[in-house]
């Protein structure tokens, strides 16, 4: 039908050509192409062999948010003109708007090209709707333990040394994703004179992701890293906090942030922020803004890489600075712990003989207001404290006030601000304008502490950096410092920068102003750097040089991946004025272990005897899971994991997860010893893929996909494949021999009721049955149910053959 309608045209167009040209001026519809795509088809005017205008409302209805809103408006106002129930616009007004249509008379197409300048921007939203958390079913009981061992051999120029570690870093949970978790950590080192058993910190805790709190007991971190000047601290104790990195990883409680992408035709994209890839799909051409990227609070690396449909690469590099510290609205973060500080002593954790009690809270006045209070009470003293972030079209400033009082000091308090804002130089709307300003006046942090001294001083530090584009760049830093006694320190650097291709070189001085010495000190330096990344086999080169400290050094290196049989290494080699070494690496991932080797020499100059140090090291991890009674071996730190075993049916086979493109895995089990798979985000859907690449022909293992959502620590277990792994096939007739097509039945018996669909002879196939007796019946009133047996063979493709249905005698047809 398509070949008629375009040989219609053709013929029809034809004529118009070979009629005269003042006397004709003929209206089609021709179809309308981006890159080879047809979006529609569009009428126009032509005038002899040329297209001279085109349908207004078509060309709208077709490109629609392709093209900026300002366009469209503009073509609207006196552009457009009435040729019969058509408003048409010359082809000449819409070049001059950045709209090229080209009439192309070999394939009778219209060819469009937008310049980015007319590209309707549409907004695309990383920040999905946050839903609820639904733990998918976990064991009840889970169990892992993750074992690292190191042993180094030392060898200097009169003694020998050795020393061996091992980690056994266990996690426990009761109940799945609403019960109770605990992690425990415990070390064994040792030497050449003895032997020591350290305890790690231990820790018990309950979690509430729709609160969202944690609620944990033990080893307990202080989580006031946010709060003030509160100094963060490990304690014997307990603690409550809302944690919505861990408990809400999806959920976006900062600002929102958007980052401008041009694409100037059709593309493969993949966007990755921090590494991670986030998209990669295939997007049209158009001016795409970047909603709420996941971000990381300071600096976080955007990556685009494009390839066009013309097979052109592009890559874009982006920058973008995130301040969680401003809340979204309404929204409140909190936490409050008490207990004994802590310390890592000879024997592992040990208690301070004190207390205290930490607490913040936060709260998003509006989109850019947020506010909190913070506050310590210990054993020795108080702290009182309060913050704020505005958030502002020139800035985001940041303000900290607190006020101490301690037993042997009294009181004292510290007011700070940081600024950073996006001003000249900057290429990516990221700031690159930083100040902050500290003032203490005989202030503690940590008043738990009876022996801390109060400290007063004035600090001022800048930094700005100045992009002027893709070769030339400028880092500006500096600071000020003035203590009690009146000491005070300048320093200032800048550095210059320019890239070609691989290489960079830099440029600079360093600044350096103290009352120490009676002259400031003034250095210059010169930098060189070579990269060059393979990214097919990923190894890397690298060389440096820095005429500071006359420091060089020569790097080449692949990165190993956490799939089965990859392997990585690292060969470095290092120089400078008193000091070299040289440095070899070695790691290999294996199902059930990961080892790295590593040799290094050191050689200092500096030392009496001028003699080089040596030492060899091995280290590896292994760990083994259990869930309900059901074991599995492989790799895997603390966190939700997987144990998944193969079906007694696949004695010889085994199962193979977290595939990827190229068939590599993460962990392989069979039926005796289970894969053991650690999930990479608590409280978030994981995907994982999996596979059975030699089960027998014919058996049906189920899904190829997991999708397990797990709590903080939960374990989870899949048996691949079943007794009812058959696929069958055969062929259904009526009494008369003919084909029953295209229909639905159903098999049922051994507990299952499965759906098949007959094909045009006749023909189906049932996926997922096994040995036994059962009943086909197909959804129509025409026919009889009839029995099958299906035996146990040693094939899992069974053909049944051609089985003969009876008709239903007052629905059948005579002729039957």
């Amino acid at each position: 039908m398509t070949n008629v309608k375009a040989l219609q045209l053709w013929l029809s167009l034809s004529l118009a050509l070979l009629l005269p040209i003042q006397t004709y001026a003929m209206s089609f519809s021709l179809p309308l192409e981006i890159d080879g795509q047809v979006l529609g088809t569009i009428p126009v005017n032509l005038n002899g062999s040329d297209v001279e205008s085109v349908s207004f409302s078509s060309l709208k209805s077709i490109l629609g948010p392709r093209i900026s809103d300002n366009i469209w408006q503009d073509l609207s106002l006196g552009n457009v003109s009435m040729q019969g129930t058509n408003q048409m616009v010359p082809l000449t007004v819409l070049a001059q708007k950045g709209l090229d249509l080209s009439f192309n008379p070999s394939t009778l197409t219209l060819d469009l090209e937008i310049d980015p300048e007319a590209f309707g921007q549409f907004d695309v939203d990383f920040n999905n709707q946050f839903n609820a958390f639904v733990p998918s079913q976990s064991g009840t009981f889970s169990w892992l333990n993750s074992i690292n061992f190191t042993h180094s051999e030392n060898w200097e120029s009169t003694t020998n040394s050795r020393f061996s570690t091992a980690d056994w870093l266990a996690q426990m949970n009761f109940g799945g994703a609403n019960g109770i978790n605990i992690t425990l950590a415990n070390h064994l080192e040792a030497n050449d004179s003895e032997t020591n058993l350290l305890r790690g910190e231990w820790t018990a805790f309950y979690d509430r992701p729709s609160a969202p709190f944690r609620l944990a007991m033990g080893d307990v971190e202080s989580g006031s890293s946010v709060a003030g000047h509160l100094s963060g601290t490990s304690m014997g104790g307990l603690s409550i906090k809302s944690d919505y990195a861990e408990l809400q990883p999806e959920r976006i409680i900062g600002p929102n942030n958007s980052q401008e992408l041009i694409l100037k035709e059709s593309a493969e994209v993949e966007i990755t922020v921090n590494g991670q890839i986030i998209f990669s799909g295939r997007q049209e051409a158009g001016r795409f803004n970047l909603n709420n990227l996941p971000m990381t609070n300071g600096a976080n690396d955007i990556i685009v890489n494009v390839t066009y449909l013309s097979g052109k690469s592009e890559r874009f590099v982006f920058s973008q600075f995130y301040n969680n510290k401003l809340l979204n609205k309404d929204m409140l973060n909190f936490g409050v712990t008490a207990g004994a500080p802590s310390i890592y002593a000879e024997n592992g954790v040990e208690y301070l003989d004190t207390w205290t009690v930490i607490g913040f809270t936060e709260y998003g006045v509006s989109s850019w207001l947020t506010l909190g209070a913070n506050a310590a009470i210990a054993q020795y003293g108080q702290i009182l404290g309060a913050t704020a972030t505005l958030g502002t079209s020139w800035g985001n400033l940041s303000s900290r006030v607190s006020f101490s009082n301690l037993e042997d000091t009294g009181m004292g308090n510290i007011v700070s601000f940081t600024f950073e804002s996006t001003v000249a130089g900057n290429s990516n709307n990221a700031p690159n304008l930083r100040l902050s300003a500290d003032f203490s006046d005989t202030f503690t942090s940590s008043p738990w502490d009876k022996d801390i001294l109060a400290t007063s001083y004035e600090r001022y530090l800048a930094n700005y950096v100045w992009i002027f584009n893709n070769a030339w760049d400028t880092t500006i830093s500096g600071s000020y410092y003035k203590d009690t006694h009146d000491v005070e320190q300048s320093n200032l650097s800048m550095t210059l920068n320019w890239r070609m291709g691989d290489w960079t070189v830099g440029t600079g001085a360093n600044y350096n102003d103290t009352d120490t010495y009676e002259n400031a000190d003034i250095e210059y330096f010169v930098t060189l750097d070579w990269r060059r990344s393979n990214t097919q086999n990923k190894v890397n080169l690298a060389a440096n040089y820095n005429s500071a400290n006359n420091y060089a050094r020569l790097e080449a290196s692949k990165t190993s991946s956490d799939r089965v049989g990859s392997i990585g290494y690292r060969a470095q080699a290092e120089y400078e004025d008193g000091r070299d070494s040289q440095n070899a690496q070695f790691d290999y991932t294996a199902n059930r272990l990961r080892v790295e080797l590593e040799v290094e020499r050191n050689n200092s100059n500096a030392s009496i005897d001028n003699d080089a140090s040596y030492s060899a090291s091995i280290r590896g991890n292994t760990a083994i899971g259990i869930v309900d009674g059901q074991v599995g071996w492989g790799r895997a730190q603390d966190g939700p994991f997987i144990i998944s075993k193969l079906h007694p049916s696949l004695p010889q086979q085994q199962v193979m997860l977290g595939i990827d493109q190229k068939q590599n895995y993460e962990a392989s089990g069979t039926s005796m010893i289970g894969a053991l798979l650690p999930l990479e985000v608590a409280y978030v859907s994981n995907v994982v893929d999996l596979n059975v690449p030699d089960a027998p022909i014919g058996y049906d293992w189920g899904e190829s996909r997991l999708t397990v959502s797990p709590g903080a620590a939960t374990g989870h277990y899949f048996m691949i494949g079943s007794n009812s792994s058959y696929t069958a096939k055969g062929v259904l007739n009526a009494s008369n021999g003919e084909a029953i097509s295209y229909l639905q039945g159903t098999i049922t018996g051994e507990g299952i009721t499965l759906p098949f669909f007959t094909n045009k002879s006749g023909r189906f196939y049932i996926q997922g049955i096994g040995p036994g007796e059962y009943i086909i019946t197909i959804l129509s009133e025409s026919y009889q149910p009839i029995s099958l047996v299906i035996e146990q063979v040693d094939s899992h493709l069974i053909d049944l053959g051609t089985l003969k249905i009876t008709c239903i005698k007052e629905n059948c047809d005579e002729s039957l």
